[in-house]
């Protein structure tokens, strides 16, 4: 498996090397589901010194298909984030066509997790304790304790690769933190970490979270659990009318890619009535998206 970065006009390399690199791990365990030679990540992330703008494009190359995404933002981090994460959810559609029944299993798999979010202990006797994870899973809460902002998004990838669902229990305090940046994280580790059983606390997140960041890591974070919740659709729907663009931005993503007349029709309702420019220009991508072919 062949992968490149470049980094285009960038300042201090170091940690934004470091980044990439662990998400370029991290996508090559999921691609390693996949069959052929032709496997390859590229990666540019560059910098816009005049307009204080960081944008990352990730281009993957799987068998019988490129997939790909661009993010821009004025913080790094964000941007490579949100741009692997969008590869991610391309990724596990594609594997979902392999693994029909992957989210019933993810869901028994999820049970104990589920404990854990609700307040339940895992079984009579004993809850999580440090000793509950693996070695790799204690380092990554040492680096979520970090200053380093890096070094926090790090942990939480790191946990969300493992997927040890006695995590969870650490993870939940992180859900409610003074910095909206950890709250997000944690929440999209949630996700990927409990499955289903974080439905609850994602849905109530994106209804009563403030902070926009953290409202559209929730809605993120449900979008692979929608089949699994029928109330997951109508928070989609209702995300498309946030106060803030960049959550709409992200609601309007998430239901064009839902196969449902009732999606169809409120993106179509919310292009109509849409005023914001950026909020507009992704809707015109939803929009040929859902041309018929």
């Amino acid at each position: 498996m062949k992968s490149t970065i470049e980094l285009k006009h960038v300042g201090p390399r170091q940690h934004v090397q470091h980044l990439l690199e662990e998400l370029i791990g991290r996508l090559e365990d999921r691609l390693r589901h996949f069959r052929g030679e032709a496997l390859s990540i590229h990666v540019v992330f560059e910098e816009n010194g005049a307009r204080k703008l960081y944008r990352t494009s990730v281009t993957c190359h799987i068998p019988r298909r490129i997939i790909a995404a661009h993010e821009e933002h004025r913080d790094p981090g964000i941007s490579i984030r949100e741009s692997f994460a969008e590869i991610e959810r391309q990724l596990e559609k594609q594997l979902a066509r392999f693994r029909p029944h992957a989210l019933r299993r993810r869901a028994a798999r999820s049970l104990v997790a589920g404990c854990l979010i609700l307040g339940i202990p895992a079984s009579p006797a004993r809850s999580a304790e440090p000793s509950d994870l693996s070695p790799q899973a204690v380092e990554a809460l040492r680096l979520i304790e970090s200053r380093d902002p890096y070094q926090q998004q790090l942990g939480f990838l790191r946990l969300e690769a493992l997927r040890e669902p006695p995590s969870t229990g650490y993870i939940r305090k992180y859900v409610d933190d003074r910095n909206p940046q950890r709250r997000a994280d944690a929440l999209r580790a949630m996700a990927a970490i409990a499955g289903p059983a974080a439905i609850p606390l994602l849905l109530r997140k994106l209804q009563e979270e403030r902070h926009p960041r953290v409202r559209r890591a929730a809605l993120l974070g449900l979008e692979p659990l929608q089949p699994a919740d029928p109330g997951v659709f109508p928070a989609f729907l209702k995300a498309l009318r946030d106060r803030h663009p960049t959550v709409r931005m992200a609601a309007v993503d998430v239901v064009s890619r839902i196969d449902d007349p009732r999606a169809r029709e409120a993106i179509f309702t919310r292009q109509q009535r849409e005023r914001h420019g950026d909020v507009r220009r992704v809707l015109a991508l939803a929009l040929k998206r859902l041309q018929p072919k």
